[in-house]
């Protein structure tokens, strides 16, 4: 798997790859099909949970939470560890030194653990590093010391200003949606712009000063949490666990948060009351000025809060019924999720591909969907996930942490995924009617809504600038 897969843009790229579908209109579903699925159907999808026994959760002497699912006989052993990106008040380390602190550490411990034949993987979510490593039960113990190995507290600064070197000479332009994905998410969680931003330029201009702090702050064990899968039990690789909390220890003082879930959430995103596309008064286009490839694109989007699984079962089946007709994508964290949607401007007409975007979803969100439609889009959707978590190798620690996603405390976790399909399955029609109207309706729903162009020339605002403000442009990356 080449590096520069998990190079570009933290933020977008985790919401670019969000399941998402676009298809031709699909047909209009007579009415008389509104029925309910049956009670045997809908049991059967609803436990789409891997079938986990509770796991073994503790949280070592050096600060680690961890949580240990124990398959008894099973032949390999999945650790999956994640490092949030962010501190709990919105602050953090750039783009570009995250990025280069997980290069450094798949590098590092592929070589380390090349010789039992492990696979490590980066994966990256929003506000956090997900570190994958694959390989065989009876190698355990190895496994985990390999982690100690690399996430000491040393700082590797000759390694670090390596992996900047590295990481500079992969990193190419990105596209236009990512640049543009990329600053509305800054924009709709207060982030400032820059720390969005990923370019060669920004990755050479990190100093060993900063690197050294950013590695500091992400291998610190106090701030993570170890997902394990494996054959042998917690209690048969005690020893093991007590060397990993020996010897990979975070550096100064830090206050432990109370539980893991709460460790992995980054802050609220900012009200934004009052906005409105092409409502009096119309919000303002932001204009991205940051160099991308490829065609002119809007990206448009809002925070929405999820603080149920209802709610996030109607977000989830809203993405999935739009996505039929528009680029949609939603992104669930905990009690928000974002929702973004990618329109292609036309360089001919850009305000028409504007205006109609705001129609389609102003229709979509007006329009009742009948009742067994919303049942194919759950069955659809969650059947996806597990023939993709078959896929990975039947590898639990990535929906554990897909569940940690969707819990509110840590004793929610092993449920949240049984819980959320229930509520999926069992959506009204008219609870989906309501809530897309307040949620997903540009024009006549709750405020909140924001849009950003990226690669346009001043044709093109010249043009936007016909159906709403021009906002002034953001400074490109350095």
């Amino acid at each position: 798997m080449s590096a520069r897969r998990h190079l570009v843009f933290l933020a977008a790229a985790a919401l670019l790859t969000m399941p998402g579908c676009k298809r031709q209109r699909a047909p209009k579903v007579a009415e008389v099909w509104d029925v309910s699925p049956s009670v045997q159907r809908t049991e059967a999808l609803g436990s789409l949970a891997p079938p986990w026994p509770a796991p073994t959760r503790a949280v070592l002497d050096s600060g680690l939470a961890t949580f240990w699912l124990h398959e008894a006989d099973a032949p390999v052993f999945h650790a999956r560890l994640l490092i949030p990106t962010v501190e709990a008040k919105g602050e953090g380390p750039t783009l570009a030194a995250a990025t280069i602190i997980a290069h450094h550490a798949r590098t590092a411990l592929t070589r380390r653990l090349a010789a039992l034949g492990a696979v490590v993987d980066v994966a990256h979510a929003p506000d956090r590093i997900e570190i994958a490593i694959h390989g065989n039960n009876a190698d355990s113990a190895l496994l985990l010391d390999g982690i100690a190995t690399v996430l000491q507290p040393r700082v590797p600064a000759t390694a670090l200003e390596r992996a900047r070197d590295q990481v500079s000479d992969q990193v190419r332009d990105a596209l236009t949606e990512q640049v543009a994905v990329a600053e509305l998410v800054a924009e709709l969680l207060g982030r400032p712009v820059d720390s969005q931003r990923l370019t060669p330029a920004a990755l050479r201009g990190v100093s060993p000063d900063v690197l050294s702090d950013t590695w500091r702050l992400l291998a610190d064990p106090r701030r993570a949490v170890l997902i394990v899968h494996a054959g042998s039990s917690a209690e048969s690789m005690r020893a093991a666990l007590r060397r990993l909390s020996d010897r990979w220890h975070g550096l100064g003082r830090r206050t432990l948060a109370p539980s893991a879930v709460a460790r992995l959430r980054g802050p609220a995103a900012p009200d934004r009351k009052g906005a409105r596309l092409l409502a009096a008064p119309a919000t303002p286009f932001s204009v991205s000025t940051a160099k991308g490839t490829g065609s002119p694109v809007l990206v448009v989007g809002r925070v929405i809060p999820t603080p149920t699984p209802a709610a996030r079962s109607l977000a989830r089946l809203s993405q999935r019924i739009i996505g039929e007709e528009v680029d949609a994508r939603v992104a669930i964290a905990g009690d928000q999720a974002i929702l973004l949607v990618r329109v292609s401007l036309s360089s001919k007409d850009p305000d028409g591909s504007a205006s109609a975007a705001i129609d389609t979803l102003s229709e979509l969100a007006s329009t009742r969907q009948p009742q067994q439609r919303l049942f194919a889009a759950a069955q659809l959707w969650l059947g996806a996930r597990v023939v993709q978590a078959s896929l990975d190798g039947e590898d639990w620690t990535a929906l554990w942490s897909e569940s940690m996603d969707l819990a509110t405390t840590d004793d929610e976790i092993a449920t949240a995924l049984a819980v959320d399909a229930q509520a999926m399955l069992s959506a009204d029609a008219d609870a989906l009617l309501q809530w897309q109207g307040e949620w997903l309706n540009p024009r006549a729903g709750q405020g909140g809504w924001a849009w950003t162009v990226a690669g346009v020339d001043d044709g093109i605002l010249r043009r936007l600038a016909r159906i709403a403000p021009v906002g002034s442009p953001s400074s490109p990356a350095t």
